[in-house]
C-alpha cells in the first residue's frame, strides 16, 4: 500500500467518486467486515481504484476518467 495520504474508502468515495460511481457488489473490500473495510480502514486513493477495480460497479461517463483521477 502506498504511504502517501491515506482515508478511508468513505472518504474517497465522498471526495472523488460520489458523483459518477455506485458499488453495487463490493468484491474489492471484505465482505465478512464491510463495515470496518469501508469506513475505518485507510487506504490509499490508488487502493481504492483497485478495490473498485474488482467490484461491480456503475460509472458514469467515460471509464477511464475514474482511473485518472489523481489526487
Amino acid at each position: 500500500m502506498n504511504s502517501g495520504n491515506l482515508k478511508t474508502s468513505a472518504e474517497w468515495m465522498d471526495q472523488y467518486f460520489k458523483d459518477n460511481l455506485q458499488i453495487i457488489d463490493p468484491d474489492g473490500w471484505d465482505r465478512l467486515n464491510f463495515s470496518y473495510s469501508w469506513f475505518k480502514e485507510k487506504i490509499s486513493l490508488e487502493e481504492f481504484k483497485n478495490r473498485v477495480m474488482f467490484s461491480t460497479i456503475t460509472w458514469k461517463g467515460n471509464i477511464e476518467e475514474l482511473f485518472n483521477i489523481k489526487e
